[in-house]
């Protein structure tokens, strides 16, 4: 039986360097809500929280969030950390229901899913928005990102 070398054994044969997209300094990006808010359906609310470019989102994404209103839906995205243009809106999450309480780990972002690996190509900022109902006020959500710093 034949056997296929992996990327990293492939990049090592080939006499190339192993970069740290794809081995390197393991983060995880917490984006929680403040303690007290109010927001609409369609509000975006920015993290504060920047990936540096040439960093590798990583599965499992961790959604955790205390029971909100019926209907509403939550999805994370990727804005440009200085100008605020969105590369992807639902790069770490598409639009997820968060309407009952719960923790999980979900791969369904844009940039997740299918096998592909992303490296981001300018800093990021991770980026909520709300859809589908208005969130109640002071519910607390969290998600958590892993990556691979450069």
């Amino acid at each position: 039986m034949s056997e296929i070398n992996g990327r990293g054994a492939a990049e090592l044969a080939a006499g190339r360097k192993i970069t740290l997209e794809s081995q390197g300094v393991h983060a995880v990006a917490v984006c929680e809500m403040p303690a007290t808010y109010t927001a609409a359906a369609g509000n975006t609310v920015g993290s504060g929280i920047v990936i540096k470019r040439g960093s590798r989102l990583l599965c499992p994404v961790t959604l955790s969030n205390a029971a909100n209103n019926a209907g509403l839906m939550l999805s994370v995205g990727l804005r440009n950390a200085q100008t605020r243009v969105v590369i992807d809106a639902t790069a770490i999450l598409p639009a997820t229901a968060i309407n009952a309480a719960s923790t999980q780990q979900l791969n369904t972002g844009t940039r997740l899913t299918a096998g592909q690996r992303y490296v981001l190509d300018q800093d990021a900022e991770i980026y909520f928005t709300f859809s589908g109902a208005t969130p109640n006020p002071n519910v607390p959500i969290r998600v958590e990102v892993p990556y691979i710093s450069p």
